[in-house]
């Protein structure tokens, strides 16, 4: 199997993008749950077996199917994780992109909730989701204020 590194990879994320037949069929089904989905009114997304049963997936069940599928297409590595989940420090770490220390730093200060098991610490999945989006907002308006203030300056000057 061929292997490319796909931009997620410069960013932190792992992935690795197959080719052939498999990536074209997740692409193929990414594109039509996502047309399904958005149609108004929204249309059933059903499912058939090799024997020709039909079933109905229910909406939310289709909503996972979609997102998981589109992030398959760009090469990306899903995994489906309950929200009530726990994880461990390193898992945690994993899914924020930084080190094991600095999330027990973050739990330590409050900063993400945790309970103790034994001497270790455990996280929910949802706390550190939730983490990571403000997380990821405030540094977007970071940004774009850092951007504005550039803007404001006349930039860097390249202009001149």
């Amino acid at each position: 199997m061929k292997t490319a590194r796909t931009p997620e990879r410069r960013k932190g994320h792992k992935a690795v993008a197959s080719y052939g037949g498999e990536r074209v069929a997740v692409t193929r089904l990414a594109g039509m749950l996502k047309t399904a989905r958005s149609a108004k009114p929204r249309q059933m997304v059903q499912v058939v077996d090799e024997n020709g049963q039909h079933m109905e997936l229910p909406a939310p069940l289709a909503d996972v199917m979609a997102r998981a599928a589109s992030l398959m297409a760009e090469g990306r590595h899903v995994s489906v994780i309950a929200d009530d989940e726990m994880l461990t420090t390193q898992q945690a770490a994993v899914l924020l992109n930084v080190s094991r220390q600095y999330v027990t730093r973050l739990v330590d200060r409050g900063a993400l909730p945790a309970t103790k098991v034994g001497s270790h610490r455990r996280l929910r999945v949802r706390d550190v989701e939730a983490y990571r989006l403000a997380r990821d907002i405030d540094r977007d308006r970071a940004l774009d204020e850092l951007a504005s203030l550039s803007q404001g300056m006349e930039g860097y000057g390249l202009g001149r």
